[in-house]
């Protein structure tokens, strides 16, 4: 009966255990970034040159490559959780899958550092294992056996940049047209004013008016042009397992 009991115990556990450490995954930061340095082995100024670097390569390609650092995988081994994370943070674009998540867990007192970098559909065909297996060995490793994660996690971003070259075009973003549209005639309003403004000038100060005329728009405060957008997180892509890891 107890061998029985402590069977059914440990089929039950089983069972269980998965689903525990799944919602040990964490969220993405908020704000949404591309370089979630959860493991903080990378100070602000490494982490800002990261995160724009990607930025703009996703602003121009639609491609999305996350680096993310964890202090520990859960018991997951690395590939799972990669790919578990780039499943559930939706990284890469809806209709294309064409995300990469590059995970690091830093080597921590006794325990073994480990990389590994997944890719969603959409990448598989470009960034394939063995690609992806020399990227790592060839220009992360050397860093990350040092300590020197900021390189590695340059190096591999560089290279998979290169691979995945003219693969993908930048959605357009039909509603940046209405607001540019909106911005030029502002200004040329705003050059218009100023020019009307220049002429009556000289009157302003001999017939008590201001010496800008009569209606100006004001200087300073208000809104800005142009800004730029923020970025908005992952876009839905799919992982459906390929990449590849090293421990060092």
């Amino acid at each position: 009966m107890n061998i029985r009991h402590n069977i059914l115990i440990l089929l039950l556990s089983l069972l269980i255990v998965p689903n525990i450490w799944a919602q040990d995954l964490p969220d993405p930061m908020s704000p949404p970034r591309l370089v979630n340095d959860f493991a903080e082995i990378l100070d602000k100024s490494q982490t800002d040159k990261l995160e724009q670097i990607l930025r703009a390569y996703n602003d121009t390609t639609s491609t999305q490559i996350y680096i993310v650092t964890v202090k520990d995988l859960q018991g997951y081994a690395p590939s799972d959780y990669a790919t578990r994370l780039g499943q559930k943070w939706g990284i890469g674009q809806k209709d294309k899958n064409n995300g990469a998540v590059i995970l690091i867990k830093p080597r921590i007192g006794n325990s073994r550092g480990q990389v590994y970098i997944a890719v969603g559909y959409g990448l598989e065909p470009i960034l394939n294992d063995a690609r992806i297996g020399r990227i790592i060995d060839n220009d992360m490793v050397p860093y990350l056996a040092s300590g020197d994660y900021f390189n590695a996690c340059m190096a591999a971003t560089n290279h998979i940049m290169q691979y995945l070259s003219g693969q993908f075009e930048a959605e357009k973003d039909n509603s940046d047209d209405g607001v540019t549209a909106i911005n030029i005639i502002v200004i040329l309003i705003f050059i218009i004013l100023f020019v009307i403004s220049i002429k009556n000038g000289g009157r302003g100060s001999s017939g008590g008016r201001s010496s800008r005329g009569g209606w100006f728009p004001p200087i300073g405060g208000g809104g800005s042009f142009g800004g730029g957008g923020s970025f908005g997180g992952g876009g839905g892509g799919s992982f459906g397992g390929g990449g590849a890891g090293r421990s060092f």
